[in-house]
């Protein structure tokens, strides 16, 4: 690594406060996550598989917030290649009896759900025997 990527790298890291793996994570996350869709097809259209999964997902033994249990971060980045690794989502909303789609609303919700995307089949597989 040159000086000046060196230079680069530590004021950004200053700066955003986020290390270089966190912010190519995040760059990846913006442009392939669709956080304003109004539905979880539109939200996750860059990924071939979402399965809706139960929250035994996190390990609820955690008091501060909802963190991803050890089994179930094998799946997510680092541990796996960014096109290759998970993104979940834990939304409100309820399915739609017309067109069966699950719509984002935290206004009208009827029920709570977490989802995960992947382009990974086998994982997809895996996820969907282990935590559905």
């Amino acid at each position: 690594m040159r000086i000046i990527e060196y230079i680069e790298d530590k004021y950004l890291t200053w700066r955003t406060g986020l290390d270089k793996q966190e912010r190519i994570w995040h760059k990846w996350h913006e442009e392939n996550v669709v956080r304003g869709a109004s539905t979880i097809e539109n939200m996750f259209m860059n990924f071939k598989h979402i399965i809706p999964v139960s929250t035994n997902i996190f390990d609820l033994s955690e008091p501060f917030g909802w963190v991803p249990c050890e089994d179930f971060q094998q799946y997510m980045y680092p541990n796996k290649e960014l096109g290759d690794c998970i993104v979940y989502y834990f939304a409100r909303g309820y399915v739609d009896q017309w067109d069966g789609r699950f719509h984002i609303n935290d206004l009208r919700h009827e029920q709570d759900q977490v989802f995960v995307a992947t382009n990974n089949g086998i994982d997809a597989m895996m996820i969907a025997l282990k935590y559905s």
